[in-house]
């Protein structure tokens, strides 16, 4: 190798070296984000001007209710006394409607400009816990439920009038399930419904699990109002649930109070978790597909537990996160059908009622951390929804600011999966590269990314084209062996040589080296045997070479003496 062939090949290095290798694009980034300059209060998503995107709802610390589109654009701006609670968007047909009620004792329906089509007054008295809406009759049309902290509620029609007077109700908290929406979603038909609850007017009226403020203690009535059972509970109730967990076709409800996790079924308490400290919030989902629900809940020190549907505790240790857990939910966010656990975790601000310096995690139900994005800024609220209808749940944080944040695993599996391919067709592993690509082919379409798409099916085509080469170089292979079992070294030679330049194309380095090896062995056997050479006798050599040097000597002495004696005689 010459001084310019090694210049070369270091210049060539360096140049390789330089080259940056790509980094794999976060799970969350920043789509849009604003500032509306207000301290968030409640917040509720819906599609409010009727374009088909979702928009947001925001009630102020100052008493202003915002709308705005995601992208920021203002679309309702209004002035209240006191901030909105439990913002919620409904519709009726193609009206929209934002329901809320603030801590004057007011309950409010807005249409979908802002202007107030009703408003309710209810004296401090009778102060108002929650407001909630949900078709109970199955017309289609929701009902607004005014939840009260005696755990009594009313229930109103979208014209303001009251549907039912609160001594025809039980106690209220939630009205989710065995609704008429519920059985639809859930029963093939009237025929299937539960027995347990199928009494007059069950498909108008649910089972429903009463708790309130100034009546911690936990209730269950019947669709008749009648009063099944009562467990006494110390602390209100921070977050509740509903719905079939154990998969035994039966309503049972998850409570959060305080460091207690609860839950209950129609014949009473069925399990009961103490954590370590204050809990907020809890997730229910199926994680391992088992038709059962799994529960994960966060505490105020930063600790993710996982129990299943029995209480029992999943993971030996909980996940520290390292910061106040005050959103827990269960989804799918990587788009494989399996959920995941989703927990906004911060720093608790006194002054700002918020948790500040935010971040959220995407856990697996092993517990394996998938993403951890941080929010750069307080957290108030959470919505997860896909923005974007393309499978993958997005994340909407508000407080002061508005983040929304896209979810980006559809694009990170499109490249791990096209990755992949490159590395099986480098191999020579051609249908698992055709596999990838393909798969990668089909991430990028639902993507809309159509270089990409041209990328992968440019891969296919070469893995295919590979993959017939590879096939006619191993026959060839097959071919040479025979030939050199029959003794046609040449033609088996030929056949090697064929199949080495096809190898060394489509990069099947294994088959290259055994051709290679067969190669020198069928050229050894080509190779002209030289011809046998007489075994030489040292003596034979020496004899004459010695008779040689006596002659030699002889002359020479015989020319010496005479010389001599011409000296003497003169």
């Amino acid at each position: 190798m010459n001084i310019k062939q090694l210049l070369c090949i270091l210049v060539l290095s360096s140049l390789f070296l330089s080259v940056p290798v790509a980094a794999e694009v976060e799970p969350f980034t920043i789509k849009h984000y604003f500032r509306h300059d207000y301290g968030t209060v409640s917040s509720a998503l819906g599609d409010i001007d009727g374009d088909g995107e979702y928009d947001v709802v925001i009630s102020t610390d100052t008493g202003e209710l915002k709308a705005y589109t995601l992208s920021g654009k203002t679309l309702i701006s209004k002035e209240f006394d006191l901030p909105a609670r439990n913002l919620s968007v409904i519709r009726k047909g193609s009206e929209r409607f934002i329901v809320f009620y603030n801590d004057k004792g007011f309950v409010y329906l807005l249409d979908s400009n802002g202007n107030i089509k009703w408003h309710l007054f209810f004296p401090n008295t009778k102060p108002i816990n929650s407001v909630t809406t949900s078709d109970l009759d199955g017309d289609r049309v929701p009902e607004i439920i005014v939840g009260f902290k005696d755990a009594t509620f009313s229930v109103y029609t979208l014209s303001g009038t009251q549907w039912k007077k609160e001594h025809d109700f039980y106690r209220f908290y939630t009205m989710k399930l065995y609704t008429a929406e519920f059985a639809a979603i859930h029963y093939s038909s009237w025929d299937n419904y539960p027995l347990d609850v199928k009494v007059d007017l069950s498909w108008i009226f649910p089972d429903v699990i009463a708790s309130g403020e100034r009546d911690p203690n936990i209730y269950l009535y019947d669709p008749t109002g009648k009063k099944v059972w009562q467990i006494e509970n110390v602390y209100p109730i921070e977050h509740i649930y509903s719905g079939d967990i154990t998969n035994d076709k039966e309503m049972e409800v998850i409570t959060a109070s305080y460091k207690y996790l609860q839950a209950f079924g129609l014949k009473g308490k069925l399990w009961q978790n103490i954590l370590d400290s204050y809990i907020y919030s809890f997730g229910v989902g199926d994680i391992d597909r088992d038709g059962k629900k799994e529960v994960a809940a966060g505490t105020v020190d930063g600790s993710v537990y996982l129990f299943d549907s029995t209480g029992y505790k999943l993971w030996n240790e909980p996940i520290s996160v390292g910061k106040d857990v005050r959103y827990v939910a269960i989804d799918d966010f990587t788009g494989d059908g399996i959920p995941e656990i989703f927990v906004a975790a911060g720093k608790w601000s006194s002054m700002k009622q918020e948790i500040d310096q935010g971040s959220f995690y995407i856990f697996s139900a092993t517990g394996e951390k998938l993403s951890e994005t941080k929010v750069n800024g307080p957290i108030k609220t959470i919505s997860i929804v896909d923005i974007d209808s393309d499978g993958y749940k997005d994340v909407i944080v508000c407080s002061n600011f508005v983040f929304v944040f896209k979810n980006n695993f559809l694009t990170i599996f499109a490249g791990r999966h096209y990755s992949e391919g490159e590395k099986l067709l480098q191999r020579a592993q051609f249908d698992d590269s055709i596999k990838e690509f393909s798969k990668s082919k089909e991430l990028y379409t639902k993507m809309g990314d159509a270089e990409a798409v041209k990328r992968c099916e440019k891969n296919i085509k070469t893995a295919v084209e590979y993959k017939a080469l590879n096939a006619e170089a191993l026959e060839l292979f097959a071919k040479g062996n025979a030939e050199l079992g029959n003794g046609d070294y040449k033609k088996a030679m030929e056949s090697f040589t064929q199949a080495k330049r096809i190898f060394e194309k489509v990069g099947n380095k294994a088959m290259l080296a055994t051709t290679d090896a067969m190669i020198n062995e069928t050229s050894s056997k080509l190779q002209p045997v030289a011809p046998q050479q007489v075994p030489v006798n040292i003596t034979l050599i020496i004899i004459p070479l010695l008779a040689l040097v006596a002659v030699v000597g002889g002359v020479v002495g015989f020319l010496f003496i005479r010389k001599r004696r011409k000296r003497e005689m003169i």
